[in-house]
């Protein structure tokens, strides 16, 4: 196999299809904290005690990362004891379908499961698009060498086409390892190994690869890297788990904001100062105000609906078109003075699976004023990644996302972590 390859199989494990329901949790995000305790409170084989963060302990606690890195280190050790996977002693690559039901039907999207390069930033074989939080990197390094195994697979996406897909296709004819339904995600996986898994690395190509979820965990390997002296040229540390789903097949939902108005104006002041940004004008209710092409937005202010005509995009870059850019640039910033979007308390967001009725009822909660957003394209994300640009935060929300705890990338499996990771 090329070393200049960008996929790479490995010696993985996946869970047994009799430990699935007990073992796989969603994304961690996907829960709040309250819900992530009482779930690992009464199972304790869920994969949520292997990915336990500060929020998941009580706050004289938080300062002690060494003993919560422990706990789930732990805690993935009692999974490998309870026989809870299935053990691929040969470099394999893992197709992995999810399909859920959603209101324009049913979706499916077939990804591989494999090993990709742990790059820098500006390596254009892995292009990003999100900002990311040192101290949520620096906890995952710490849990990548303590824990020994990956946290999660990272997403990607890439540009695909017939041949690739019809290999992908035959591949998916066999019987599959896993047939799994978790929390409305029907979950199959299929394994490829020895010339099976050649002929997909070498029909992948050297495809330049899209961050879709998972940046904080790629730029958390860069720093695990960099902790150990004396690693192996080509070891484990140089690669990282990630699932590659093909950029047609990816369903692309918007992130939803509330805002607050530190100025204290009265929904009339508000509605009028919007109104000064873009043509408003009164909806009947969320489903009339909720955008169905670029360029518009719905808004929700005191019990009324609006929608709202994006101002203009502030520049010609293609991060500057994008609706989301358009509201940060034209509206959340002169109007309510939100220029750091990714910290000021003033904002928060709602994917849209949650629900716009979420919206509404943490806007009344609140007094905030809801934005309904359209969603991001794929082209989009890729043409800002291509011209090495960020876009806001929480510009796209893809689902369905990757089970935990489906797939688990044991570091020692692949060889020898050398060197002693710096404190």
């Amino acid at each position: 196999m090329s070393a200049s390859e960008i996929l790479r199989p490995f010696p993985g494990l996946v869970v047994d299809s009799g430990w699935a329901e007990r073992v796989v949790s969603g994304p961690y995000d996907a829960y709040t904290p309250a819900q992530r305790a009482a779930m690992a409170a009464e199972n304790p084989y869920s994969f949520l005690h292997v990915t336990r963060s500060q929020e998941d302990i009580p706050p004289e606690q938080r300062d002690d990362v060494d003993g919560l890195v422990d706990y789930c280190a732990a805690s993935m050790q009692r999974l490998y004891d309870a026989g809870a996977y299935l053990v691929y002693d040969a470099p394999t690559l893992f197709l992995y379908r999810m399909g859920i039901d959603t209101p324009e039907g049913r979706h499916e999207q077939t990804g591989i499961m494999g090993l990709v390069p742990v790059t820098e930033d500006g390596d254009c074989r892995v292009l990003r698009h999100e900002a990311v939080r040192p101290g949520r990197t620096d906890l995952l390094a710490r849990h990548l060498l303590a824990v020994g195994a990956s946290s999660s697979p990272i997403s990607l996406t890439f540009r695909s086409d017939d041949d690739l897909e019809a290999v992908i296709a035959r591949h998916c004819e066999g019987t599959p390892v896993l047939d799994s339904h978790h929390e409305g995600v029907h979950q199959v996986v299929w394994t490829l190994d020895g010339a099976a898994a050649d002929e997909l690395v070498a029909a992948f190509g050297q495809r330049t690869l899209y961050v879709t979820d998972g940046h904080h965990r790629l730029a958390a390997s860069v720093d695990a890297r960099s902790r150990v002296t004396d690693r192996p040229a080509d070891g484990p540390l140089e690669w990282i788990q990630a699932v590659l789903f093909a950029d047609e097949q990816l369903l692309v939902l918007p992130f939803h904001r509330l805002v607050g108005d530190r100025a204290g104006r009265t929904p009339g002041e508000v509605v009028e100062a919007l109104g000064a940004c873009g043509a408003l004008a009164p909806a009947t209710d969320a489903a009339a105000a909720r955008p169905t092409s670029p360029g518009l937005a719905g808004v929700y202010v005191a019990g009324d609906w609006w929608t709202l005509e994006l101002p203009d995009a502030a520049g010609d870059r293609a991060v500057d078109a994008l609706d989301v850019s358009r509201l940060q640039d034209g509206v959340l910033a002169p109007v309510f003075g939100i220029t750091d979007p990714g910290n000021d308390p003033m904002i928060d967001y709602v994917p849209d699976p949650v629900g716009v009725e979420a919206l509404v009822e943490r806007c009344d909660e609140d007094g905030r004023i809801g934005f309904v957003l359209h969603h991001t394209s794929v082209a989009e994300l890729m043409d800002v990644a291509d011209a090495g640009d960020l876009m806001p935060p929480k510009s796209s929300y893809f689902e369905p996302k990757p089970r935990s705890g489906v797939f688990v990338r044991r570091l020692e499996r692949e060889g020898a972590v050398s060197g002693a990771p710096d404190s």
